[in-house]
């Protein structure tokens, strides 16, 4: 018998030693068994139509017309009475034809097992080339609205779900995911937990966000992570084991609704200005690193209003500590995150200054 991982199209790289071809060679290999499936089929046809014509001397036509009802079985009459010989030929091509029947369903559900692990490894490929990107775990309500955010803003993310019936609006969808359960760590793994800046738990239960936590920490201490607790006496847990932020959807939720009703138009212009749709105005957090050309100085040496045309709303600084609307002297430090409004060009040509040349 070959060895186990030689019955698989695409070896498990697990227990082999052989590194998996690429994808063009189980390619080429499903064409030439289709083609040889296309031709054993063709090669019957033409094989009942001569033997038709040479045992009972009708016209070709009428012997591939013959044929075609025998390897069918549809049941019609016979075209012309057949002879002993002929009938012997159409017994042969009945049983020929059943053959051919279930070959072909067999190779249909072969191939469909094929290519599911053809998908398979190439999203394996694909999740295995992506870095600094965010591990959703659970798609659920929230997961699949935090990943339609991702998309749309062109943010990488895997996701990590077990459920058959969101894998498959994860497939359709064409996202990066890992099948499997986000508390496991080889499929935290497997989601490039180690090459990634942030993760989002969104897993139903408490106990199995807080499970994914300590295991996500474990595995990458500078990991940003933030989860969800259906219930506030369970924040501090997460955040003991590891987690940068909880959040609790319902309490969060009840929070928007009140300050809606409070200051409608606030909210509005802050759900335009994060959305990011049909405005070129973003909001966003810009880190001073060591030895760049903002640290140690003040917004008014860098003319952040006259050469940049952006609003700095706040600074956090490396203690927690938060300035709104800071003061124009203030001098920057390493560490400090600027909490910045204006379009996305003078954003980013405001961000150069602030990283490391």
């Amino acid at each position: 018998l070959p060895a186990p991982c030689s019955l698989l199209p695409i070896p498990n790289t697990q227990h082999c030693l052989v590194s998996p071809p690429g994808f063009n060679y189980y390619s080429r290999m499903l064409d030439a068994r289709i083609g040889r499936l296309l031709g054993s089929l063709a090669y019957i046809i033409a094989a009942g139509t001569l033997g038709f014509v040479v045992i009972e001397g009708v016209y070709w036509f009428d012997a591939l017309y013959m044929t075609a009802i025998t390897l069918t079985t549809v049941g019609f009459n016979e075209v012309w009475e057949l002879s002993r010989g002929g009938r012997a030929w159409s017994m042969l091509l009945m049983f020929t034809g059943i053959g051919i029947f279930f070959y072909i369903a067999g190779q249909i559900a072969l191939q469909a097992v094929d290519f599911k692990r053809i998908r398979r490894y190439r999203m394996k490929q694909r999740i295995e080339r992506i870095k600094d990107h965010y591990v959703i775990c659970g798609y659920g309500r929230m997961g699949s609205a935090i990943a339609e955010e991702f998309n749309q803003n062109d943010t990488p993310f895997v996701v990590i779900e077990n459920d058959l019936d969101l894998i498959e609006e994860l497939q359709t969808r064409d996202f990066l995911f890992i099948e499997g359960s986000a508390t496991e760590d080889e499929n935290l793994l497997s989601a490039g937990i180690e090459r990634a800046v942030g993760l989002i738990g969104v897993l139903r239960e408490d106990q199995d966000n807080l499970l994914l936590t300590i295991s996500a920490r474990n595995l990458n201490k500078q990991l940003y992570i933030i989860t969800r607790a259906n219930t506030q006496r369970n924040n501090p847990k997460l955040r003991q084991v590891g987690a940068d932020k909880v959040i609790n959807p319902y309490r969060e939720a009840g929070i928007k609704m009140a300050r809606q009703a409070v200051a409608p138009s606030v909210v509005d212009f802050l759900d335009v200005v994060l959305s990011r749709k049909n405005v070129d105005l973003n909001l966003e957090s810009l880190e001073i690193k060591p030895g760049s050309e903002a640290e140690g100085k003040t917004m008014v040496d860098l003319e952040v209003r006259k050469s940049f045309n952006i609003i700095i709303a706040a600074i956090e600084q490396k203690d927690g500590t938060a300035l709104v609307n800071p003061d124009p002297s203030y001098r920057l430090n390493a560490g400090d995150h600027l909490i910045a409004l204006g379009n996305v060009a003078n954003l980013r040509a405001f961000a150069e200054l602030c990283s490391v040349s």
